[in-house]
């Protein structure tokens, strides 16, 4: 009997590197940025999981880096420990890739809808979104760490003139040298929000930055890097799901200046580019052979 297969998306945070789009079965699942280049991961069972200890706690799977898959090339199998408990890709095959295959529409829903927030010390509000979970079981399992800016991967987008690691590093340490505590909310449809720490705690949607930190708390010295630093990200930011159409707006116009990697994520952008920037793109990229 065929595993179900669970289709959403979360984004992956400090460093926000965008939404990712994930399929998943019982045995293995996909992540993509793109929506085009998906990394196959397989499940290696635990002790508990496979003599069904504590049924009723959550217990997180242990996965491995097994393949990769697109539609021009497929499947590609990556060479495993034989040691290891893995499913076979037979199994991958007629399960996780079929369902990729048959993917008719991205983005897949955000899921992860309990955020942990570093909080401002002066303001005792919401300052930078450090983590995310789509169940409360999740929580105890992820460790929280320092708020990040830049990802260790390579990115498509390279950093603008107006932008330097020194300044970045001076845009991090501000945000963590503010940050007194974090705290765990869970946010509902409307974006309002109770802590699950002090449930009697609740926040409107308006307390927490859609850009994922507060630009308007930070130091007047800081605000043109933090404004850059903004438009360097909007080809991810655009994947977000619950902005407001005046800043998706703003981001798509700073976008186009980020030809190649917007391009290669619209598919993850919850509503499709204006045909004015998304022809600038495409001249843009024609222009430089891309």
């Amino acid at each position: 009997m065929n595993s179900p297969v669970k289709y959403y998306s979360v984004r992956q945070l400090s460093p926000f590197v965008g939404n990712i789009q994930i399929v998943e079965t019982r045995y293995c699942r996909a992540l993509s940025s793109d929506g085009l280049q998906w990394q196959i991961q397989a499940s290696c069972e635990t002790h508990q999981q496979a003599w069904n200890i504590s049924p009723q706690q959550y217990i997180p799977r242990r996965y491995v880096l097994y393949g990769s898959w697109n539609q021009k090339l497929g499947f590609s199998s990556f060479p495993l420990d034989p040691m290891l408990d893995v499913p076979d890709n037979k199994q991958v095959e007629s399960t996780l890739i079929k369902a990729l295959q048959n993917i008719r529409q991205l983005p897949f829903t955000q899921t992860d809808h309990y955020e942990c927030w570093s909080i401002d010390q002066h303001t005792s509000l919401p300052l930078a979104l450090l983590a995310s979970a789509s169940l409360p079981e999740m929580i105890d399992h992820i460790q929280i760490r320092r708020w990040q800016a830049l990802p260790q991967q390579t990115c498509n987008s390279p950093l603008p003139v107006t932008l330097n690691p020194d300044s970045i590093s001076q845009l991090e340490e501000q945000i963590n040298r503010q940050s007194s505590a974090h705290r765990w909310f869970k946010r509902n449809k409307k974006g309002d929000a109770t802590c699950l720490e002090d449930p009697a705690y609740r926040l409107s949607a308006d307390a927490f930055s859609p850009l994922l930190f507060n630009i308007e708390k930070l130091p007047a010295t800081l605000q043109l890097t933090a404004t850059e630093y903004i438009r360097w990200q909007s080809p991810r930011l655009l994947s977000l799901q619950n902005i407001s159409a005046k800043l998706r707006q703003q981001l798509e116009q700073q976008a186009q200046h980020f030809a190649l990697e917007t391009r290669q994520r619209m598919q993850t952008y919850p509503q499709p580019l204006p045909e004015p920037i998304l022809n600038k793109i495409q001249v843009e990229l024609k222009i430089r052979g891309l």
